[in-house]
């Protein structure tokens, strides 16, 4: 059970997780001010992903949640951790530090059978090297148990341009972090030693050296920005307006590069503060307090002075400060990361949509019934019936055309009498199906009346669809019109009446 300092450390958490949250040490290039003896730490934060691939991983599984922030420690808005400052110290003369900051996140992945929880992580720095140090418990049915306090998880790589030390303070922007043998142990060998995790960042302020304090940067907005464009508010306190004999700096936005003190071509904009400006569009004041405020207008998309397209969606772009005129002085950097609103919405795509259509389907028929009684009636007068209504789907694909024809035989009954085959006549119908496709609709036309005595004897169309506007599904039916001799026999007759679909 490993004990928070900032309270009971919620249990569960994954291994994969921990290796995620480690970090990296490297040589400390940083030099900060003198002053007379290590302060105490007062305030401060600390932001880590871990590692975004791993979030990524666990955020898919079936936690309730996958993933936890407690004990002060919250998620921000990318899905990386904020973890608050709980003390420490700072040496501003040697910059040896060892900043602690509180909070406990869970990884939890139940089917995976793992919970990693990782809590108060420690920066310390001395000897020239930086390292990460954490509690790491680990929980799993399939791997050995881990349950360690201040392990050195990971080293930070540091560089005179993401570490900067004041009088008053220390802060570290985006600093590389890899997994260290310890860390690799204390995550069961999930990740091997070297894995590269996601950067890190931290501040840590103290109380007071008696000197000046480190130079701060608020942005507004920071977040949200309109990627199309918007003109942001950069207030800036803690610089020294008498460095680099009263120079100034540089206020700036875009991409972090190396040396981007003599690499301002990538920047999207710049605006020179000093002591001695006067405000204009490419200029601004500082005042005798280090303080300033100054307008940077700003956008997601840009091309740099060197022809190279630059998105800030894609790639992280900051408000940065800097020493003017190309100094190596580098107290007075900062780096404020901006983010932009994701699109309204809208826009367009396209994919192109393949399709074979195969041809060669049937031409059918089919009919409702099977027989047609006609009411009794007598010698010398007409009976009547609807013939079964016949259905035609022509899926050929050719439009080629067809005819659907009938022919009756003789009525015959039970004695022998007969009522001759033409005494049947009919009156057509027909009608196309409604087809929901869109597409040229087929035509079909009845066919034409027959009346009895010269009726279907001899075989006649039914209905008919033309070349050129046959494909579909139609319904052809008629009015059954039988003629009885004045001199047929009384009794039942039948008769089979044939239709021929080509």
């Amino acid at each position: 059970m490993i004990t928070s300092r900032a309270g009971a450390l919620g249990r569960r958490s994954a291994t994969w997780a921990a290796a995620a949250v480690l970090g990296a040490a490297t040589a400390l290039v940083g030099a900060a001010p003198a002053v007379a003896a290590p302060a105490d730490i007062t305030e401060g934060s600390l932001n880590w992903g871990f590692k975004e691939s791993f979030r990524n991983y666990v955020s898919s599984g079936d936690g309730n949640p996958p993933i936890a922030a407690s004990d002060g420690a919250s998620i921000n808005a990318d899905g990386t951790f904020a973890f608050p400052s709980t003390g420490g110290s700072y040496d501003a003369e040697t910059g040896e530090t060892n900043a602690t900051y509180g909070g406990t996140v869970v990884f939890s992945f139940p089917a995976h059978t793992f919970t990693i929880t990782l809590a108060n992580p420690t920066v310390a720095i001395s000897g020239g090297t930086a390292v990460l140090k954490a509690d790491v418990e680990l929980v799993s049915t399939a791997f050995p148990s881990v349950d360690v306090t201040q392990a050195v998880i990971a080293e930070l790589t540091t560089t005179d341009a993401n570490l900067v030390a004041g009088a008053d303070g220390i802060t570290g922007t985006d600093l590389a972090a890899t997994l260290t043998a310890e860390g690799a142990t204390a995550f069961a060998g999930f990740y091997p030693a070297g894995q590269v995790l996601d950067p890190l960042s931290f501040e840590a302020v103290t109380s007071g050296g008696g000197g000046p304090a480190a130079p701060s940067v608020d942005v507004t907005p920071d977040t949200g920005v309109d990627p199309a464009g918007a003109t942001v508010t950069v207030a800036g306190s803690g610089f020294d307006p008498q460095a680099n004999d009263a120079a100034g700096i540089y206020v700036s936005f875009g991409p972090k590069v190396d040396e981007h003190w003599t690499n301002a071509s990538v920047l999207q904009v710049t605006k020179w503060v000093s002591s001695t400006n006067e405000p204009t569009d490419a200029r601004d004041t500082m005042n005798p307090d280090g303080s300033f405020s100054t307008t940077l207008p700003i956008s997601a998309q840009y091309t740099d002075r060197n022809g190279n397209a630059v998105d800030c969606t894609v790639t992280q772009c900051y408000v940065i400060t800097f020493a003017a005129r190309g100094s190596a002085d580098r107290s007075q950097d900062t780096f404020t990361p901006i983010s932009f609103a994701a699109p309204a919405g809208g826009g367009d795509a396209s994919q192109q949509i393949a399709a074979t259509v195969l041809g060669g389907g049937p031409l059918t028929l089919s009919v409702a019934g099977s027989s047609v009684t006609l009411p009794p009636t007598g010698n010398g007068a007409v009976t009547s019936g609807e013939l079964n209504t016949a259905s035609v789907s022509d899926l050929r694909g050719t439009n080629a055309g067809w005819s659907l024809v009938g022919q009756v035989g003789d009525f015959v009954a039970a004695g022998g009498a007969v009522i001759a085959a033409d005494n049947l006549g009919w009156a057509p119908t027909a009608s196309v199906v409604d087809d929901p496709l869109v597409g040229q609709s087929g035509a079909v036309t009845p066919g034409a009346v027959a009346d009895p005595g010269a009726g279907l004897g001899t075989a006649r169309a039914l209905c008919t669809s033309a070349a050129g506007a046959s494909a579909g599904s139609f319904t052809c039916g008629a009015q059954l019109n039988l003629g009885v001799p004045a001199a047929a026999a009384p009794g039942d007759y039948t008769a089979t009446l044939t239709l021929t679909l080509s």
